[in-house]
């Protein structure tokens, strides 16, 4: 994440504060206002330690309006856009917003899709030997997530494959509670909690070939749903005792399974890249069990007055097929690697 990749930059050699104008000074400090005051001073070093940088690159002084949303952009997460739109022109921002209370505005809003670059890989079955598992954390059934989950399923059906997809918040997934029993040495059960990833879904995912993980956005990160679900696939690294030491184990081994990550959110303009850092995290939680993401799908656009849905209630995306047809074509790469 560039974030987190600028984090040190300005620790390493103190800078002055940098030389900006009327306007950039102005900018800055209406950016520093809608974060909360204990970040500021750290932001604020950030910030004008990449001006500084900038500046002496380019040979440039002073720093202006689009130098300070410049630097913003490149220290802060993506998450912020929507404020350093509003900071950038507020009455575009507005107009922008209109898809919130005018019918019209909400109807004619683009609604976009962004098929991540696929990763080349050769499946290690034909697609009619392979089972696709899915997880929607949306609690909306029908909802937009929904439709481009079941788009990116059909797409791998049509090519042979097995598919099913479960609803995170119709199972029975009890938080784990830390008692670190999987942890075990010899510990002969999966997890010790009785619920639905006990009764049958751990041993869904080990029998799965690809793993397909839906998520809306819900106030800047994942639903809780799909937090408690990575939470209690914890217990998938196991150990095992020797004579004389203690190996860790995995009860998913390496190649063994892929996975596509398809995420959506509310905000509607071009920024369809705002919550890539959240897909990322979905990425490495995935990859820390071995389980390698090949294809990903980001779409926005998804807020309003009719909240995601039309006049009869239907996923706002089914009026736009061009962007449904990236999640279909994704679902078959899926299981074909082509």
């Amino acid at each position: 994440m560039i974030a987190f990749r600028a984090d040190n930059l300005y620790k390493e050699k103190a800078m002055p504060e940098p030389v900006l104008d009327e306007e950039g000074q102005a900018t800055l400090e209406a950016i520093l206002e809608r974060r909360p005051a204990i970040t500021r001073p750290a932001l604020r070093q950030k910030i004008t330690h990449f001006i500084n940088l900038t500046m002496q690159a380019r040979g440039s002084t002073p720093g202006g309006k689009d130098l300070v949303l410049e630097a913003t952009r490149f220290v802060i997460s993506p998450a912020f856009t929507p404020h350093l739109d509003a900071v950038e022109n507020l009455g575009k921002y507005r107009d922008r917003r209109s898809y919130k209370f005018d019918k019209d505005a909400y109807y004619t809003a683009p609604r976009i899709v962004k098929r991540w670059p696929s990763v080349a890989h050769q499946p290690q079955k034909p697609p009619r030997e392979m089972k696709v598992l899915a997880f929607n954390s949306s609690p909306r059934k029908g909802g937009n997530t929904d439709v481009l989950m079941d788009e990116a399923l059909r797409g791998a059906s049509e090519a042979g494959a097995q598919t099913e997809k479960y609803m995170l918040q119709k199972l029975n997934i009890r938080y784990c509670v830390g008692c670190r029993k999987c942890k075990e040495p010899g510990y002969e059960k999966i997890c010790s909690l009785k619920d639905d990833m006990s009764d049958f879904i751990y041993q869904k995912i080990l029998d799965a070939d690809v793993i397909v993980i839906g998520l809306p956005i819900y106030t800047g990160r994942e639903p809780a749903q799909l937090a408690t679900f990575f939470d209690r696939l914890d217990c998938e690294r196991r150990f095992d005792t020797h004579e004389d030491r203690v190996t860790a184990t995995r009860l998913i081994k390496p190649g063994e399974k892929t996975a596509m990550v398809i995420c959506t959110w509310g905000y509607v303009n071009d920024a369809v890249d705002v919550y890539d850092h959240i897909v990322e995290r979905m990425m490495v939680l995935l990859h820390g069990h071995r389980v390698e993401t090949v294809e990903a799908l980001s779409a926005c656009g998804f807020a309003g007055m009719l909240h995601g849905f039309d006049d009869d209630h239907r996923a706002i995306i089914l009026r736009y097929p061009e962007e449904l047809k990236k999640a279909y074509e994704a679902g078959r790469a899926l299981v074909t690697g082509e």
